[in-house]
């Protein structure tokens, strides 16, 4: 079968909690097998049990380094898009106190198709393409979102190291995780999409029209 990210072949790479892995030949990345992937109704019933908040610290504290970004890049002039912000948006909450123009879009919480028909000078997606169970159709859809000139897309996940011990990585063990992204996977997106660059930081990635 092919990458549902840059559609070249795959390998088997393993059964995990049931659940079977495969892995590209050319980008690195691994990904559920389609006939594990979950159902929408599985999906919304999983993230309607998030208990992300203002007044959960730990959550704000893994916000924090994706928000000073923002904050220090965007201005109050631009309008940015939180994309697959769940049930509670709280990294658009507190980037509007930080006086920054955001609107929200979720395909369970926030689908309104308006949102859709404007760019934006920044999306921020925050846990959310680990999710995607068509990446490349969710970027391409991503990119044409952005402005042309001058604007950025925030991507937090935790990425695939190639040293990873793939059978006790924690992260792969929410079933909603459907596509684990390497670094070779995201120079792929940076090429493919015509990003003008790929900036790389230990907590989220960018990348630049």
């Amino acid at each position: 079968m092919s990458c549902p990210l840059c559609k070249h072949d795959s390998d088997y790479f393993g059964t995990y909690q049931g659940r079977i892995y495969n892995r590209c030949t050319f980008c690195a990345s691994v990904f559920l097998d389609p006939n594990d992937l979950p159902s929408a109704k599985a999906e919304k019933k999983r993230y309607d049990k998030h208990e992300n908040s203002l007044d959960n610290k730990g959550y704000l504290k893994f916000l924090e380094p994706l928000r000073n970004a923002v904050v220090k890049n965007q201005s109050a002039s631009q309008t940015g898009l939180d994309y697959g912000c769940g049930p509670n948006p709280v990294l658009s909450k507190l980037l509007k106190k930080e006086g920054l123009r955001i609107r929200q879009y979720d395909i369970y919480y926030h689908n309104e198709a308006s949102v859709l028909q404007e760019t934006y000078d920044y999306i921020v997606c925050c846990e959310v393409i680990e999710h995607f169970h068509n990446p490349y159709e969710a970027f391409s859809q991503l990119k044409s979102l952005l402005k042309p000139k001058n604007s950025k897309l925030y991507c937090k996940t935790a990425l695939l190291q190639p040293e990873q011990d793939f059978e006790s990585w924690a992260y792969k063990n929410d079933f909603t995780h459907s596509f684990f992204y390497s670094e070779k996977a995201l120079q792929f997106l940076k090429e493919e999409f015509q990003f003008s660059e790929l900036v790389m930081h230990p907590d989220y990635f960018i990348l630049n029209t």
